[in-house]
């Protein structure tokens, strides 16, 4: 994540929001240490904005992962444990 002490955020501020139109959020820094993050609004309504359940919540994690990432299950892996898997019975009392 690029980071932008708080001074030049004040003096660079129309060029670092041209930035994050395009590129990811900006750690700004006083004295070294991170104080906030400055986002674009597309990149904060997909923060704040909640999944209507956990199946889209899980689609949209996935969605944001690429092949090559070491988080979580490919889709290859996860395609061949669903084959491999087998179905749980349920009985209803009444």
């Amino acid at each position: 994540m690029k980071t932008s002490t708080i001074a030049d955020a004040e003096n660079n501020l129309s060029h670092l929001i041209h930035q994050l139109e395009v590129e990811e959020p900006i750690h700004l820094t006083r004295y070294g240490k991170p104080v906030a993050v400055m986002m674009s609004e597309n990149q904060y309504q997909k923060l704040v904005s909640a999944p209507k359940s956990i199946n889209s919540a899980i689609l949209n994690w996935r969605s944001q992962l690429d092949e090559e990432s070491d988080v979580g299950l490919t889709s290859n892996e996860l395609n061949a444990i669903r084959k491999e898997s087998v179905g749980c019975e349920f009985s209803r009392n009444k």
